[in-house]
């Protein structure tokens, strides 16, 4: 029994050393260009009105949070998917 959680264990951290480092995605609605670095970001909360992108933290609350307004959940759902998008693109150049 214990065989397979080993070799799922050994695959997962195999995939995680081969993450980018470092995966900049553009904050959408600036009008200065500002990135945040996909690959520190801890949460993302997705409203009707507000999505919050919370990254870069460490202790005592050193983090930083994003509000971007939205129009509709799912425009907040778009986002998240344009995320994702450009941190599969990040992990295949690394």
């Amino acid at each position: 029994m214990k065989q397979p959680l080993m070799i799922i264990t050994a695959l997962l951290l195999s995939h995680s050393c081969f993450a980018a480092p470092f995966c900049p995605w553009p904050v959408p609605g600036n009008e200065t260009k500002r990135f945040i670095n996909l690959t520190v970001v801890q949460t993302i909360d997705i409203g009707n009105e507000e999505l919050r992108i919370a990254f870069g933290g460490g202790n005592l609350g050193s983090g930083h949070e994003i509000k971007l307004a939205i129009k509709s959940h799912a425009e907040g759902l778009k986002t998240l998917q344009e995320m994702t998008e450009t941190a599969r693109r990040c992990d295949q150049h690394n």
